[in-house]
This record gives structure tokens, C-alpha cells and sequence, in this order.
């Protein structure tokens, strides 16, 4: 069987599970970062459920796959949205270092075309992850709590490069391989970014 797909549907199973875990926390907790986190994970799950009716009906990838790229560039927006949150009672300040490596993402997603191959959409992405990193760096910086979620969300879009950039030096995507590899770790972070959620807003 094409291990593409036994990924992808490993994928959506996982973040819709996640999906319906952080609404349960979300009414539990009256706390909108889980609403925000469920939106997220069903915005990734969708984008890859997609992917996967379109390679099990047609057999083949999409050869055009904006249909996924947009819901995963709602996903990241998501996942902006849920940092804000996290930020919104403190003031962000200039900081170089953050900057540099908000830079250093924005450099790397237009590359390697990340999210392409135009280059509109590329660059809304790279504006999107990195005001992710610049939120995460800065936060890292600041005394505040919580800094094991900006040390994850880091992982998170540092996971998403890597797999963009090892899918480019790919050929065969029927047998597990390194892609693979990264795509189901990256899932793993993307669930663990709720539990970390529920540590922080309980404090447990």
C-alpha cells in the first residue's frame, strides 16, 4: 500500500482527535486559545484530507494543490492567532535577535518556494511564520511563562521547512523515507502543542 497514504490518514486522525480534544478544553476551560488551536488542527486536517481523496481517487498527486495549500496557510494563521492570544498582555518590544530570525524564515520559505511554486503565496506564508518565530524568539527573551509552547511553535515551523525542502530532494513517495519520517514527527508536535496549552492555562 502507498505509505503516502497511510501517513496522511494517520495525519488527519491525529489533529482531528486533537481537534476535538482542545473543544472539549475549550468549553471546559472558557479559555478561546483551545477554540483557536481546534480551528487549527481541523484547518491542517482538511488541507490533507484533500490531498489524500484526490491521490486515492485519481491515483496521483494534485499537480495544482491549492486547495490544501490554503487551508494550511489558515492553519498557520491559526496558529499566529493563538500566539497573539498568548502575547496580548504584554507589550512586544524591537528585538534584533527576533528579527533576524523572523528574517531567516522569510529567507528560506522563499528559497525553496515553500507553500509554491507562486511566489505570492510563498510570500504570504513566509509573512505568516515569521511573525510566528518573532513572537517565539521574543517571548523566549522576555520573562514571561510558557516558554516550552514558544520553544515548540519554533519546532513546529522549523519541522514544516524541513519537510518542504526534503520533499524537494525526493523521488519515490510510495515507501517510508525520511520525508516521512519528518511529516510524522511533525504531526506528533502539532498534537503536543494542546496538552503544553493545558499546562499553561491550569498551570499543571
Amino acid at each position: 500500500m502507498n505509505f503516502e497514504l497511510i501517513d496522511n490518514c494517520f495525519q488527519i486522525a491525529a489533529l482531528m482527535c486533537s481537534a476535538l480534544a482542545a473543544i472539549a478544553a475549550a468549553l471546559r476551560h472558557k479559555n478561546r486559545r483551545f477554540l483557536i488551536l481546534a480551528l487549527f488542527y481541523i484547518c491542517v486536517s482538511m488541507g490533507t484530507l484533500y490531498w489524500v481523496l484526490y491521490l486515492f481517487i485519481l491515483g496521483s498527486v494534485p499537480q495544482v494543490f491549492y486547495v490544501s495549500e490554503f487551508s494550511w496557510m489558515a492553519a498557520y494563521l491559526f496558529l499566529l492567532s493563538f500566539q497573539m492570544v498568548r502575547t496580548d498582555r504584554i507589550s512586544p518590544f524591537f528585538s534584533l535577535t527576533s528579527l533576524f530570525c523572523a528574517l531567516f524564515t522569510a529567507v528560506v520559505v522563499l528559497a525553496f518556494r515553500i507553500f509554491g511554486p507562486s511566489y505570492f503565496v510563498s510570500a504570504a506564508f513566509a509573512g505568516v511564520v515569521s511573525a510566528i518565530v518573532y513572537l517565539a524568539v521574543w517571548r523566549l527573551r522576555h520573562r514571561g511563562g510558557g516558554r516550552l509552547i514558544d520553544c515548540w511553535l519554533l519546532l513546529c515551523v522549523g519541522l514544516q521547512l524541513i519537510l518542504y525542502i526534503v520533499s524537494a530532494f525526493m523521488q519515490e513517495f510510495t515507501h517510508f523515507n525520511l520525508y516521512f519520517a519528518v511529516d510524522i514527527t511533525l504531526t506528533f508536535s502539532f498534537a503536543a502543542l494542546l496538552p503544553l496549552a493545558l499546562r499553561e492555562v491550569t498551570g499543571k
